[in-house]
C-alpha cells in the first residue's frame, strides 16, 4: 500500500505540473491570438476606412482621396477616427479573445492641397504615365521639344530685325490712299480691341462667372499635420508635360463649348480669372503675341513681303509728304501687318481651323494693300487651337497649373447633388495613427500605423 500511495502522490505532482504547463500554454496562445487579432483589426480598420474614397473623384478624374469633411465643408478628423474605430470593433469583438480600443489618435495626415497640391500632382503624373505608355511619352516629349526649338528660332529672327529696302528705289503701292492707309487701319484695330475681331461669326462669348474667393487657389486653405518623407519622390523632367496632357483629357476649351460652371476651362487654367470673358480675352491676347513672333519672323525673311512693305512705305511717303523716316516706317508696317495677320490666325483657330507654327506664302492670309479685307481661310494645315493652348501652358508655373486644375475639379464636383460643399483641402490621402488596445488579463498593447493611397 505504501508503494501504491507513493505512486499516487507522484502522479498527482506530475499531473499538477502538466496542468500548469497546459494552462500557461493556453494562456500564451490566448495572448498571441489576441495580439494577432488586435493587429488584424488595425489593418482591417484602415483598409476599410480608405475604402470610403470619393468615388466621383476617382471615376471622373482618376484621383484617390478620402473626403474627410463628410459633406460639412470642413475637415473632420475626429469623425475619421470614429469611422476607423467602428471598422475595428467587429474584428476585436470576434472569437474567444475579445479586445478593445482604448486610444485611437491621429499623429498626422496629408491633405490634397498640402505643398500646393503635391499629392494631387503625384497621382496625376502616375496616372498619365500608365495611360500614355512609353511610346506615347516619347512622342509627346519629342513634339514639345520641337515646338520649343521652332519658337526660339523665330524669337531670334524677330530680335535680329528686318533688312530694310530703300523706299525711294521702290515703286509705290498703288492701292494706298487716304481712305486705305495701313497705318491708320492698324491704329484702329489696336484702339478698338481684339476680341470682336477674332470671334467666329455667329458665336457669342460665354458670360459665366465664379467667385474667385471660393476657389482653392485663392482662399485660405486648411492644412495637414506632420511630414511624410517616405512618400516623397523626385520630380521628373517630364512631369509638367504629363500634367498638361491630363488637363486636356479632363477639361474643355472654347471650341468645345461645354455646359460647366465655367465653359472655358482650359482658358481658366491659363488666365486664372473669374469669368469666361476675361479668361478668353487673356488667352487671345497671349495667342496674338505668340503668332506675332512667327508672323514678324516670316515678314523679315520673305523677300516678296519685304518688297510689299517697302512699296507701301514709298506710297505713304507721297501720301503724307514726309519722305524722311520712311525707312523706319517699314518696321512699323511690318509689326502692324504681323499684328493684323495674328488676329486673322486666332480667328481661324477659334473657328476650329489650323494655323502652322511657321508661316509660308501659301498660309499667309492678309494683304497689306487691303488690311480690312475679310479672311475666309479656315486653315487646312498646321496646329489646332488646343495645340496652341498646350504651347501657352508650357510657360505657366507647374504649381499654379496644379492648383487651378484643382479649382476646376472643385467647381465641377460641386454641381452634383449633395456635393455643394466639396473642398480639396478637406480630402486626405495619408494618415498616421497611434493605437492603444486592451487585451485579455488587462494587457495593453501600443501600435503605430501609416496608411496611404500612395503606398
Amino acid at each position: 500500500m505504501k508503494k501504491k500511495g507513493s505512486m499516487t502522490v507522484a502522479m498527482s505532482i506530475l499531473l499538477l505540473v502538466l496542468l500548469s504547463l497546459i494552462t500557461v500554454s493556453i494562456q500564451s496562445s490566448r495572448t498571441a491570438c489576441a495580439r494577432a487579432q488586435a493587429v488584424n483589426s488595425i489593418d482591417t480598420g484602415l483598409y476599410s476606412l480608405f475604402s470610403e474614397y470619393d468615388k466621383e473623384l476617382l471615376e471622373k478624374y482618376n484621383l484617390f482621396f478620402l473626403d474627410a469633411s463628410y459633406q460639412t465643408g470642413s475637415l473632420q478628423i475626429a469623425q475619421v477616427l470614429n469611422h476607423l474605430e467602428d471598422y475595428m470593433k467587429p474584428v476585436l469583438g470576434s472569437g474567444l479573445t475579445k479586445c478593445a480600443v482604448q486610444i485611437c489618435a491621429a499623429d498626422g495626415f496629408r491633405i490634397a492641397s498640402d505643398k500646393n497640391g503635391a499629392a494631387v500632382k503625384k497621382q496625376i503624373v502616375r496616372y498619365m504615365k500608365e495611360n500614355l505608355g512609353n511610346s506615347g511619352i516619347e512622342t509627346l516629349l519629342k513634339k514639345t521639344e520641337e515646338e520649343k526649338e521652332v519658337l526660339e528660332k523665330q524669337e531670334n529672327i524677330k530680335n535680329g530685325g528686318m533688312e530694310e529696302i530703300n523706299p525711294e528705289l521702290t515703286a509705290p503701292m498703288p492701292e494706298i490712299s487716304e481712305t486705305n492707309n495701313p497705318l491708320e487701319i492698324i491704329k484702329s484695330f489696336k484702339k478698338n480691341g481684339f476680341i470682336s475681331f477674332v470671334l467666329p461669326d455667329g458665336v457669342d462669348i460665354s458670360e459665366k462667372t465664379v467667385d474667385l474667393s471660393a476657389l482653392l487657389s485663392k482662399r485660405e486653405r486648411q492644412q495637414g499635420v506632420g511630414e511624410f518623407p517616405e512618400l516623397e519622390t523626385e520630380e521628373g523632367f517630364a512631369d509638367k508635360v504629363f500634367i498638361q496632357e491630363y488637363a486636356f483629357e479632363k477639361f474643355k476649351s472654347f471650341t468645345d463649348r461645354m455646359e460647366t460652371p465655367l465653359s472655358y476651362e482650359i482658358e481658366y487654367l491659363l488666365g486664372g480669372k473669374g469669368s469666361d470673358r476675361e479668361n478668353l480675352s487673356s488667352v487671345v491676347k497671349k495667342l496674338i503675341l505668340l503668332r506675332e513672333i512667327s508672323n514678324v519672323a516670316f515678314l523679315y525673311t520673305n523677300p516678296e513681303k519685304r518688297g510689299e512693305i517697302a512699296a507701301c512705305a514709298s506710297a505713304l511717303s507721297f501720301l503724307l509728304l514726309v519722305p524722311e523716316g520712311m525707312t523706319f516706317v517699314q518696321g512699323v508696317l511690318a509689326a502692324g501687318w504681323a499684328y493684323i495677320e495674328s488676329i486673322a490666325d486666332v480667328k481661324i483657330l477659334l473657328s476650329g481651323g489650323r494655323v502652322p507654327l511657321v508661316k509660308s506664302s501659301d498660309s499667309w492670309n492678309t494683304q497689306l494693300s487691303n488690311l480690312k479685307g475679310n479672311v475666309d481661310n479656315h486653315g487646312g494645315k498646321g496646329a489646332e487651337y488646343e495645340e496652341y493652348l498646350r504651347i501657352l501652358l508650357t510657360s505657366l508655373p507647374e504649381e499654379k497649373l496644379v492648383l487651378r486644375i484643382m479649382d476646376m475639379i472643385e467647381l465641377n464636383l460641386r454641381q452634383e447633388e449633395g456635393r455643394e460643399s466639396f473642398l480639396f483641402d478637406a480630402c486626405i490621402d495619408t494618415i498616421a495613427v497611434s493605437f492603444q488596445l486592451a487585451g485579455p488579463d488587462n494587457r495593453l498593447w501600443q501600435a503605430e500605423r501609416i496608411y496611404s493611397y500612395d503606398m
